[in-house]
């Protein structure tokens, strides 16, 4: 067996790459990894070779951009499940506004596959689950070799394609495994790196949070995956919280939560909305694309919004988008991309020890960075269109601008780090199905918003319905009686509550009603009443307030 690629994109994206496998009799299939901006296989494909296959990593537009120019001799686009549903709202819903080609070629091509796939008779695909975005992939890619070894197993040689990928899930889809049940050879590996993705996320959900639970209108724009991952963080963090936080996904992003079948308990999906009361109130995080509100569900959401300053529009930026300005309302906008840190990937190749890994998704620095970067395999970090070989007559090669003397260290190196990489026979491949959301494995500060939102007895402006499961926990405050938990009680209790202290209040000759400050992301700070005031004011009215510093404390 002879393996070789050639990147199809190194000027555009870099992202795509044509993988060659060609057996002893010479016999060839040619398979391409993604089909992003630039990408024209009649440049690269001989007269004589066919492809037999595209692999599409996830549905992000600068990964698919080519994909319908670049389906030809009835090749499969071989994908994940949950990537060919959102391919299928996408590409249909993308060609819009962008030079797509013939989509319907490209969603008749789509062969959704969670398990081996053959595409020779010594050579197999797999997908595995990679983090980054809902449904996500990499491929892992086997092929056999009877010149490598008398047995089976020493002749099966594993080649790893990332794709864009984290080691973390993304709304209850596994990231990409760090050991496999057998030796990875050769990674493809997708550099593309943020170090500032986690902040990011949390700066957002602390934003969003204390405008809901203060009783604003939030609106977050964002693209229609990152949407719909969001809005599963949400819920599963209001969950933790003990309170009760209304989402709605809009527009695009409501079709594709849809399309999976995520059903998210307490996430609402409105595919179409007639007016933006129907989606908008106070209290009410609603989420919806694009991330720049120049057109779509967004651009009409923030017209709802602009003028009340109560109201909060985040964006969660996951390309170019431009941040919003001269509007009323509170803005913050957040760049929002899900990769890894620098030392994820380098944590990441270290704990794989494959031989070989091509560089991938970077150009110029970057792409040089990364290949001096790993001194324990042979990298290779070409910028150009080439053909490079890697593997033949049962040997991975090393780059041939290496001297001897360096490939021979390299090699020493490789076999250490072969020796101390963790390896269990009994490791499975990743699934590639949705299932629980981790909060804190996704990368979610839950402990630290959990002391700052979570309920408490102690908050004057919210109750508790976890002192005890049983369910006559509650007492008729003027019989004394034992009254059923239903949910309705809480809500009973808590509004005579209010018109108790109310009342209270109207006795006084003077009112202190007891404010918590919160801030916007924006360095203001913004006063929250922790319970009723007797006085009519509405959202953007002036009011003169009293401060009162005792010690440290102040109210």
């Amino acid at each position: 067996m002879r393996v070789s690629y050639q990147h199809t994109n190194v000027y555009d994206g870099n992202e795509s790459t044509l993988l060659r496998f060609t057996d002893e009799d010479g016999t060839r299939a040619c398979v391409l990894v993604d089909a992003g901006a630039g990408v024209d296989l009649d440049s690269h494909l001989e007269a004589d070779e066919y492809l037999n296959a595209i692999l599409l990593t996830h549905g992000h537009i600068d990964h698919y951009r080519t994909l319908a120019r670049n389906v030809r001799h009835n090749a499969p686009i071989y994908t994940s499940p949950a990537t060919a549903t959102i391919l299928e709202h996408a590409l249909p819903e993308a060609q819009k506004d962008n030079e797509l080609g013939d989509v319907s070629v490209a969603l008749d091509a789509l062969e959704p596959i969670d398990d081996w796939a053959s595409i020779l008779d010594t050579l197999e695909v797999r997908p595995v689950s990679a983090g980054h975005t809902p449904g996500a992939t990499g491929f892992v890619i086997r092929f056999r070799d009877e010149a490598a070894g008398d047995e089976l197993f020493d002749a099966e040689q594993h080649v790893l394609v990332t794709g864009d990928f984290t080691t973390r899930p993304c709304a209850g889809f596994s990231g990409l495994a760090t050991s496999y049940p057998f030796d990875i050879d050769a990674v493809f590996l997708n550099v593309s790196t943020d170090d500032s993705y986690m902040a990011s996320l949390n700066e957002s959900l602390r934003t969003v949070l204390e405008r809901a639970y203060a009783g604003s209108r939030v609106v977050v724009a964002t693209s229609s995956l990152a949407g719909v991952h969001y809005a599963t963080v949400l819920e599963r963090l209001s969950t933790a919280l003990d309170r009760e936080l209304p989402i709605t996904l809009a527009g695009q992003a409501a079709k594709l939560a849809n399309a999976l079948e995520l059903d998210v308990p307490g996430v609402e999906t409105r595919e179409v909305f007639d007016g933006t009361a129907d989606v908008l109130e106070e209290g009410r995080i609603t989420i919806a694309g694009p991330d720049s509100p120049t057109k779509g569900s967004t651009s009409r959401l923030l017209n709802a919004i602009e003028d009340d300053s109560a109201g909060v529009f985040v964006q969660l930026a996951t390309g170019n988008a431009d941040a919003v300005s001269n509007v009323s309302c509170t803005t913050q906008y957040v760049e929002f991309r899900n990769h890894p840190p620098p030392e994820t990937v380098d944590e990441f190749v270290r704990d794989l020890a494959p031989r070989q890994v091509v560089i991938k998704h970077a150009r110029g620095e970057t792409l040089n960075r990364f290949q001096r970067r790993f001194d324990h395999c042979f990298t290779w970090g070409t910028n150009d269109e080439d053909i490079h070989r890697l593997y033949e007559g049962g040997e991975w090669t090393p780059p041939d601008w290496l001297a001897e003397t360096t490939a021979t260290q390299i090699r020493t190196r490789q076999w250490e780090a072969m020796q101390n990489r963790s390896f269990d026979p009994d490791t499975r491949l990743s699934p590639l199905r949705r299932g629980s959301v981790d909060l804190e494995a996704e990368g979610v500060e839950l402990e630290t918003l959990e002391d700052v939102f979570a309920r408490t007895a102690t908050d004057p402006y919210v109750t508790s319905d976890r002192d005890t499961d049983d369910e006559t926990d509650a007492v008729d405050t003027e019989t004394g009686d034992p009254r059923r938990n239903d949910g309705n009680d809480s809500v009973e209790r808590d509004l005579l509550e209010r018109l108790e202290a109310i009342e209270a209040k109207l006795e006084r000759s003077e009112e202190t009603v007891h404010a918590r400050v919160l801030a916007d992301g924006n360095g203001e700070r913004i006063l929250r009443l922790l319970e009723p005031a007797d006085v009519d004011v509405d959202a953007g009215d002036i009011v003169e307030i009293t401060i009162t510093e005792s010690g440290t404390e102040r109210e």
